[in-house]
């Protein structure tokens, strides 16, 4: 198994290295690798027989040896960096943006490097489109800390103070967190209760991640009430591509209701029209509000508000 992993470590070295020093020596290569010169040629010959998913010609790593220096020709694709239409980018930021509580300078970072791959022609109506939707303006504060006790399975502890009461110990398995009608809910286990419980974050005080951990249950969600996945007299069907399937269906369950074309159908409550329009536009152009007429006016009025137009 160590020889392996040797040959593995060999094999991930070699093809930035000779991309990065095109032309290098048989010998000195060899001398890097700390290997024999047959040696690196069968690791060579092996790299040729490198490609990725479907393995046509040209999607196969073009390493060879000419005039006994070594060369590489990488599938160009791999070189080019995506290019984002101006909605697509700020569909992006928009979505970025919930991260920054649990992020801080990096996420300002990543937005910058963002900016950077929209075509200088689209940077503008990008700015003016990132300016007119902000997802972060409501984001409270325990939303980073809380994120992170989800990812690393640590409990946390707050005070959580229920209408007409004063706030009250909590100790909290935390399972899943969701944006619902312009609030933000914890899902998960209370020590306190002994039961599935959904917390609005804006009720906590003085939260703070354990270093408990715990293991969750596999139906840990479907145990807590969650408000995204009922329906209600008012409620809005919304229809999804199959790009945004796999995400709905893991939100929704069984609500969400397959389509032939590998889409998905989900109804949600439509009292809050600010809610709905944030929601939906927050999936860039993959979520579209099939009933009632009104709440695709309001999408529709989002829409035009947020180009300009």
């Amino acid at each position: 198994m160590s020889n392996v992993h040797e040959r593995l470590r060999r094999l991930l070295f070699l093809v930035p290295y000779v991309s990065k020093h095109p032309g290098v020596t048989v010998e000195a290569l060899a001398k890097a690798l700390n290997i024999s010169r047959e040696d690196l040629l069968e690791e060579l010959d092996l790299l040729t027989c490198v490609g990725r998913p479907p393995f046509n010609p040209d999607d196969y790593i073009d390493i060879y040896v000419d005039n006994d220096r070594v060369y590489v020709d990488l599938d160009q694709r791999l070189f080019a960096p995506p290019r984002l239409t101006a909605g697509e980018a700020a569909a992006l930021a928009a979505a970025a943006e919930l991260l920054r509580p649990a992020t801080g300078d990096a996420l300002q970072s990543a937005l910058t490097k963002l900016e950077n791959i929209i075509p200088p022609a689209a940077r503008e109506r990008f700015r003016d489109m990132y300016r007119k939707i902000d997802a972060s303006a409501d984001a409270p504060p325990a939303l980073g800390p809380i994120t992170r006790a989800i990812l690393e399975r640590l409990e946390v502890t707050f005070g959580y103070a229920s209408p007409g009461r004063p706030a009250e110990p909590r100790r909290v398995r935390p399972y899943e967190l969701l944006s619902h009608r312009g609030q933000w809910y914890l899902q998960g286990f209370c020590h306190t209760r002994q039961d599935a419980r959904l917390f609005r974050l804006d009720r906590m005080e003085d939260l703070a991640v354990t270093t408990t951990a715990f293991q969750p249950p596999p139906d840990a969600r479907a145990d807590v009430p969650n408000p995204a996945r009922g329906a209600s007299e008012a409620s809005v069907r919304v229809r999804f591509t199959p790009t945004a399937a796999p995400y709905v269906k893991e939100r929704f369950g069984q609500d969400a209701r397959p389509l032939a074309d590998g889409g998905v159908e989900v109804r949600v409550a439509g009292d809050s029209e600010r809610w709905l329009t944030q929601w939906v536009l927050s999936f860039g152009g993959e979520a579209e509000v099939l009933e009632p007429a009104s709440a695709r006016a309001a999408v529709a009025r989002a829409v035009h508000a947020s180009i300009g137009s």
